[in-house]
């Protein structure tokens, strides 16, 4: 049930917290926010909502000075019009941001981690008062992390969790969560949306980006919609159905077409394109799965059951210990990531960042790691022919940050260069791991040449 309880601060006469006016944004050719107005009162959670490229994230961007808008005016209820040229002065005017990709220092531990530029220079740090803050701080979150484990050690859900204590930490009159529960188990969001409350109860702004239309109804007062930059609708959360929601954010019939557009197809005759025999590794132990051609295989369970282990098993990026790998019917030897490419294995790993693109590097230039000798001529790189095979009909986004809904593309596209692997599901592509997902964006669809395709998205 959506949280309807009153502000515990008088909030009713109160001109908005923040506002947007007419905010754009482009990265070369491409115009990611079209003169976008957004406003959060008092003691609201206000949902930001739209497909991946909407928009969402680098408006968010915006408001805590990772990127500076090309247009448009920021104000703060208690501050005016204001510029905010880095996060450090985002901070100082109490705007905190839980991002997408978690930003933490790996070598520092949990508590320093979420107290991290909160002291000023100089200034002595009490490290007992500090892990017995921040102990109370994760106690809803996650109870059993340790606050003196280093961060490095840490999975990717535990570090999202260490990034949303951190941002609640500081006090802040706005914090901006971008798909916090991502990584969360049932639990951990239940403690998170308990925080949420609180900080509402007590006239705090909380701007929300999630794809679950459950969570939106239950946590949210209002919801903006974004697509292809530009706003297209907003109003109280109540007024909308999921699929209402899900329709404004596509642009068309959405649910219409999951109920009644596509039927799902036999694929029991299709070749079995990888078959695992009793794989066990450090944390698997003893998995027999199988794909088949045009299959779209999702892998589900908590964090720390193994789904990612699994896939960089069969990857070759963690040690296999028993079991058999069989790509096409024939054994595969498969030993390091070097072999799986060889056999047509493609890896998005969970942790895009971290494992797998070079953040501060263009898309174009991402593209071409670990494809130079196809794309160069006796040693000498090609740059044309680079941003042709990048961007095949246009390259107009060649310069665009690989951030965002940008790195998900960068990872997926770049295998294309290597002539034995694959990157779309079509009846030409072997296999592709991705952990971490259930299913394939809804922009990607199986290869309608196949008889034997799979209908869904």
């Amino acid at each position: 049930m959506q949280d309807n309880a009153a502000a515990a601060v008088d909030i009713a006469d109160q001109p908005p917290l923040l506002t947007f006016r007419r905010i754009s944004k482009s990265f070369g050719g491409i115009r990611a926010l079209r003169e976008v107005d957004f406003d959060l009162e008092h003691g609201e959670v206000h949902a930001l909502l739209g497909e991946n490229g909407a928009g969402k994230s680098t408006l968010m961007k915006v408001l805590f000075g990772l990127i500076q808008p090309d247009d448009g005016e920021i104000h703060l209820s208690y501050a005016g019009r204001v510029s905010i040229p880095d996060p450090r002065y985002a901070l100082s005017l109490g705007i905190g941001l839980v991002s997408q990709e978690p930003s933490v220092v790996p070598q520092l531990d949990v508590a320093q981690n979420i107290f991290l530029g909160s002291q000023r220079a100089m200034s002595r740090t009490r490290r007992k008062e500090a892990r017995e803050e921040a102990e109370r701080i994760l106690e809803p979150l996650a109870p059993g992390l340790s606050v003196s484990s280093r961060v490095e050690s840490l999975g990717m859900a535990e570090r999202q969790v260490v990034e949303i204590a951190r941002a609640l930490a500081r006090g802040g009159q706005i914090i901006a969560f971008d798909e916090p529960t991502s990584s969360l188990t049932p639990n951990e969001r239940d403690g998170l949306f308990d925080l949420i409350r609180k900080l509402k109860r007590s006239g705090k702004g909380i701007v929300y980006i999630s794809h679950r239309m459950a969570e939106i109804q239950e946590i949210s007062d209002r919801v903006t919609i974004l697509r292809d930059g530009r706003l297209v609708a907003r109003g109280a959360t109540r007024e909308f159905t999921p699929d209402q929601l899900n329709d404004l954010i596509a642009g068309r019939a959405l649910a219409a077409e999951t109920r009644h557009g596509r039927v799902r197809r036999d694929i029991t005759e299709s070749e079995v394109v990888l078959r695992t025999e009793n794989l066990s590794g450090d944390v698997i132990r003893e998995i027999d799965l199988e794909i088949r051609k045009c299959e779209i295989l999702g892998l589900a369970g908590l964090v720390g059951s193994g789904r990612t282990e699994l896939v960089r098993t069969i990857f070759g990026a963690d040690r296999r210990t028993d079991g058999r790998i069989y790509i096409r019917g024939e054994e595969a030897d498969i030993n390091s990531p070097d072999d799986a490419m060889r056999r047509g294995i493609a890896l998005i790993p969970e942790d895009r960042h971290g494992h797998s693109l070079v953040p501060m590097m263009t898309v174009e230039q991402n593209f071409g790691l670990g494809n130079h000798e196809r794309l160069s001529d006796w040693g000498v790189l090609r740059w044309r022919r680079r941003r042709n095979a990048t961007f095949p009909s246009s390259s107009a986004s060649a310069t665009r940050p690989a951030t965002g809904a940008t790195s998900w593309s960068a990872n997926l596209s770049r295998t294309r260069t290597r002539p034995n692997s694959s990157t779309t599901i079509s009846c030409q592509s072997r296999l592709i791991v991705r952990s971490g997902l259930t299913s394939i964006p809804c922009t990607w669809t199986p290869c309608r040449r196949c008889p034997a395709t799979a209908a869904g998205r």
